[in-house]
């Protein structure tokens, strides 16, 4: 809703008229299913086959016609206010903004819909690209984005579930697909006697020994998913009629294993067999993004890549698969004397483990750091594991003794938590007492925002690289493979490391009156392939520390700017 409240507020300081609209998915705006009682939070795919099933009969897109989307265009719309206005109507949000598209002049979406195929047709079909500037806002999140787009699993439960399902079915057909899921799941078992955690799987001669001991090949496998996303999609029917979510495992395994075959010879995706929740999965992971996101900026008239992460501009470009750019840096607003920060050696996470040596070494510098700064702080660690190792060795213990309030941010947190965690941390501001422990990789190190006394101080525990996993081996193998071994590496791994832990320090300063302290908690940042990837006001305000001098030296540097 950001760049909508943005537009009135120019609408307003400069006598404009321009409309815009937040566009949102049927899940946010479908009041048919907001009515209906469907067993928990039903997803994107859930409301949009209610749609689809009870389109030609729904009330609210009846009453549309009766609409003046004239006296609708007066003031740009946030999501909320189509969704009341539609309410007093007694239309349907998503199809009323639907109608308004054409004519609002800024347009605020979820980039899903430009980078997604499967959803970018539906706003292309009635916005040309080709007449559109495309602004992209947090741009550095597109590489991530763009390899969740294709990536899919399933579970040993998913065929359990997809065997009761078809026998819901009595007849000859059914009872040959019984038989075909059956061989898959004993076939997955098989595959799961040799997994132990995660491992990486040869896909291609798993359908080969599938479709031999089914008597098959290939392509009547391949009819025969088609057959199974049919009885699925029946079963989803039958539970919309009964006011459940139209979910099926049959559907889902159907989907799986033609998106399975369509990539069998897709360089960047592989196929994984996992251990989890007591179980075992297939995952098919696309580790793809420049191959993915190439042929999409092309449809625009021009494109605008924002953020204060981007560099390196050059990394940037070739991840997100933009041949030719041009840069602007806009200068900083940040006042140099309200701002200082320190990388002390003597501290580093590198290393598979925290040792005990240099975990009560962090407990004390990150004391430190609490005690020399008379407001709200926060502790953003590399990872949970780190998080923990800081915990155990008594970081909690320390803090509260200074008089603080310790929040933790925790791995897997719901949303409500996570936002009831940071309103009371920022209502400790006026207390000066607040202390954030969370991740560089958590949802409280990129997008919340912390003006003024909401946060003064920021300390990074080690440098927030991806775990050596199997999973980060094959993804920078693929980025070897493709951009040779020096860039794969630092593509793939350095980069979106400094990336991370240069959100999480961007939390501070989000005016030209913030000061902060910032303790780059790693030797290693002061690398000169890790420092020059640090924002430029760390760098231009980095002062000499070392362990056992951080407290003492944030007094004497700080002095000025918190008087």
């Amino acid at each position: 809703d950001r760049p909508i409240e943005e537009l009135k507020t120019i609408n307003q300081e400069t006598g404009s008229n321009f409309f815009g609209i937040s566009y949102r998915g049927k899940r946010d705006m479908c009041l048919l299913a907001r009515e209906r009682e469907m067993n928990g939070t039903p997803s994107y795919g859930d409301v949009s086959f209610l749609c689809k099933n009870q389109k030609s009969s729904c009330s609210y897109q009846e009453n549309l016609d009766r609409v003046n989307l004239e006296a609708l265009k007066s003031d740009p719309l946030l999501y909320s206010e189509i969704l009341d206005v539609s309410k007093n109507l007694d239309v349907c949000p998503y199809y009323l903004q639907r109608e308004l598209l054409d004519m609002a002049d800024v347009i605020s979406l979820s980039y899903n819909y430009v980078i997604d195929e499967n959803l970018s047709w539906v706003i292309r079909k009635l916005v040309p690209f080709q007449n559109c500037f495309l602004v992209i806002d947090e741009a550095h999140n597109l590489q991530k984005a763009a390899s969740s787009l294709n990536s899919d699993q399933i579970t040993l439960r998913t065929l359990s579930r997809s065997l009761n399902e078809i026998n819901y079915f009595d007849d000859e057909e059914s009872e040959k697909l019984y038989e075909l899921i059956s061989l898959i799941k004993k076939e997955m078992d098989k595959t799961g006697e040799s997994v132990k955690e995660e491992s990486e799987m040869d896909m291609k001669d798993f359908v080969h020994q599938l479709t031999k001991n089914w008597g098959g090949d290939p392509h009547e496998f391949r009819l025969k998913l088609e057959e199974i996303i049919s009885y699925g999609t029946e079963i989803r029917r039958k539970q919309l009629e009964e006011g459940k979510r139209p979910r099926s495992s049959l559907y889902h395994l159907g989907r799986f294993w033609l998106q399975a075959l369509d990539n069998l010879e897709i360089k960047g995706v592989v196929f994984l067999a996992k251990r989890e929740r007591g179980t075992l999965a297939f995952e098919i992971w696309d580790m793809r993004s420049s191959e993915v996101l190439k042929d999409r900026w092309g449809d625009f008239k021009g494109c605008v890549f924002c953020s204060g992460t981007l560099k390196p501009i050059r990394a940037f470009a070739t991840t997100v698969g933009l041949e030719k750019v041009k840069s602007i840096t806009i200068g900083s607003f940040y006042d140099p004397g309200k701002i200082v920060s320190f990388i002390p050696s003597g501290l580093t996470t590198k290393g598979k483990q925290l040792s005990e040596k240099m975990s009560k070494r962090y407990v004390e510098s990150i004391s430190e750091f609490s005690n020399a700064i008379g407001s709200n702080v926060a502790v953003f660690s590399a990872s949970y594991r780190i998080q923990k190792r800081l915990i155990e060795e008594g970081l909690k213990d320390q803090i509260e003794e200074q008089g603080r309030k310790f929040y933790k941010e925790e791995q897997g947190m719901d949303g409500n938590r996570a936002r009831r965690i940071l309103e009371d941390f920022k209502k400790d501001s006026k207390n000066n007492n607040g202390f954030l422990c969370a991740t560089a990789t958590g949802r409280f190190a990129e997008g919340a925002d912390f003006p003024g006394k909401e946060l003064e101080g920021i300390f990074i525990v080690g440098i927030p690289f991806d775990r050596m996993s199997l999973r980060t081996e094959l993804y920078l193998d693929y980025y070897k493979e493709t951009y040779g071994k020096k860039k794969g590496t630092y593509y793939g791994y350095i980069v979106p490391a400094l990336r991370r832990a240069s959100q999480a320090l961007g939390r501070v300063l989000r005016s030209e009156n913030d000061r902060g302290v910032f303790v780059c908690g790693d030797e290693r940042y002061a690398d000169r392939r890790f420092f020059r990837l640090l924002p430029k006001y760390i760098r231009n305000n980095t002062k000499p520390s070392k362990y056992g001098r951080v407290g003492k030296d944030i007094r004497t540097w700080s002095e000025d700017i918190f008087k």
